[in-house]
């Protein structure tokens, strides 16, 4: 009895290990002001710094918030009140050549100040809109959503 019950804590523990190991950190929140929040998988979180934001994760502002978010290709978002941001897409592994940063910005406003992803390839790097698909080819941008664009 004993027995069955360490190896069924133990694979308990390879499994919950197995599946963070699938989750890619994308990167973290560096700074959050006012109301905050980070969507995943169907439940909201309040953002504190600090927090790992991993692809598919939904950063959403209230009327007060403002976020900062640093990425692992030291890429840096800054998120203004009143935002909904998708991080659709993210993969940074330079030893296979896969890049990717895919955005959406369902309204509000943010600026994007580019790392490695943008630098190493530049049509790797994405923000969509509801009416339009930003590019990088530069540094920086900045975009901002109004709610009656959607």
């Amino acid at each position: 009895m004993k027995s069955t019950v360490i190896i069924a804590c133990l694979s308990l523990l390879m499994y919950v290990g197995l599946a963070s190991a699938e989750e890619t950190k994308a990167g973290f929140v560096k700074s959050v002001s006012g109301q905050a929040f980070i969507g995943r998988k169907q439940i909201s979180i309040p953002a504190k710094a600090g927090d790992k934001l991993f692809e598919n994760d939904i950063i959403i502002t209230g009327s007060d918030g403002n976020i900062g978010v640093t990425f692992q290709d030291n890429s840096i978002l800054g998120i203004g009140p009143n935002t909904q941001v998708n991080i659709s897409k993210f993969a940074f592994d330079p030893a296979n050549k896969n890049f990717a940063f895919f955005a959406q910005i369902k309204k509000g406003t943010l600026v994007y100040l580019a790392g490695l992803i943008a630098k190493l390839e530049n049509k790797s790097v994405r923000f969509e809109t509801p009416t339009a698909v930003c590019g990088i080819r530069g540094t920086h941008l900045a975009i901002k959503v109004e709610a009656g664009d959607e």
